[in-house]
């Protein structure tokens, strides 16, 4: 296996490469990008949105706190705050709506129809998670539906109009919500779901404690061991990539099934703009030290290293965009178009004498800072 820090080439930072950089206060919680807005979430409860054509922050909103989860669509920005879930009118940060629920809310999903919330109950004395729920919202704030879960659900899907949960202990495997009720399905891989996803294909990937993937395609279910370790992130498009908290970076079938490793726990992975035609991969690694990797999604060979100081805990990409969230309250955007110019004409000798980098720095102050 490749290691990151193994290939020779010059290591520019995050910054370096970045478009815009804004900060949230506090730790990020979410970043998403809708539109030509970006927004943030923090653990502190700052949510804040910013145009990215002229990185003019458009509006911020103080919250109790912390939030922890978010979705979007083009109008309206929904995440999960404390014990209770907002509607936010993403043009100009006015809240919608805001419902109360029971237990602490963890996950949100924007449907056709409505949108999934789950929430969850903490039991010290287990120390583990021994409620849950998920939640049925219309786009009005009317709850239409409550359903009571095994356990707390650690992965959130719509599927055709329903809620795909990925389940830890005490269930494991995986439960479909709708109104009719709660359906509990067992996986071939009974060990505690850590993340998931759904594949653009309409299929649903989840990862496992022990380091195992499982992809659901219609009745077809197929488990395949990429590590020793717990996955930590995955990302999905017309296939998966999956993040290893041992530092292994693994791939599906249908790309090759191919793996690299990092110096450190893998805490973020995502498809993204590359500098080729077809989405790369993007992760981050840390192990006291942190990294962001571009890799070539067919084969995994390294196509750019950026140094960052803080840990990198939330991203999310769309093909043109990718934007990091950090412990320290920063995010930084990356545009595809920027990508590709900086990757060709960013001159070694003045990164690294830091004339290169303060022109960048005034370049975005003028982008609204």
């Amino acid at each position: 296996m490749l290691r990151s820090g193994e290939v020779h080439m010059t290591v520019f930072s995050l910054t370096d490469y970045s478009s815009l950089v804004r900060e949230i206060g506090g730790e990020c919680a979410f970043v998403r990008v809708s539109g030509k807005l970006l927004v943030s979430g923090s653990k502190s409860g700052e949510v804040a949105c910013w145009d990215l054509d002229n990185g003019k922050e458009m509006w911020r909103s103080k919250f109790e706190g912390p939030c922890s989860n978010a979705d979007s669509n083009k109008d309206f920005l929904f995440f999960t705050e404390s014990d209770r879930v907002h509607s936010i009118v993403l043009s100009s940060g006015d809240e919608a709506w805001c419902v109360e629920l029971e237990g602490s809310s963890d996950l949100v999903r924007v449907s056709s129809e409505c949108v999934w919330v789950t929430s969850s109950v903490y039991n010290f004395e287990i120390q583990d998670y021994s409620e849950g729920s998920v939640w049925k919202i219309d786009y009005s704030g009317k709850v239409r539906w409550k359903g009571d879960t095994i356990g707390r659900a650690w992965s959130l899907s719509d599927f055709q109009g329903q809620a795909i949960m990925g389940l830890s202990r005490p269930k494991c495997g995986y439960a479909i919500a709708s109104e009719t009720g709660i359906e509990y399905l067992e996986l071939e891989e009974n060990k505690p779901i850590t993340a998931g996803c759904k594949l653009d294909g309409g299929g649903i990937v989840f990862g496992h404690s022990n380091g195992s993937v499982t992809e659901i395609y219609g009745e077809v279910c197929s488990t395949v061991s990429v590590g020793d370790s717990a996955i930590r992130a995955v990302d999905c498009g017309t296939s998966w990539v999956a993040g290893l908290d041992s530092g292994v970076v693994s791939t599906g079938e249908s790309l090759g099934s191919w793996k690299i490793e990092s110096f450190g726990s893998i805490d973020v992975v995502s498809f993204g703009p590359s500098l080729d035609d077809v989405a790369g991969i993007w992760y981050s690694s840390w192990d006291g030290k942190g990294g962001v990797f571009l890799v070539d999604s067919s084969f995994g060979s390294l196509q750019l290293e950026l140094s960052h100081e803080s840990r990198i805990v939330t991203c999310f990409a769309t093909e043109h965009t990718i934007c990091f969230g950090d412990i320290s309250g920063c995010i930084h955007v990356i545009e595809k178009e920027v990508l590709r110019r900086r990757f060709g004409r960013l001159p070694e000798g003045d990164i690294e004498s830091g004339r290169e980098s303060e022109l960048r720095k005034k370049i975005r102050a003028l982008r609204g800072a």
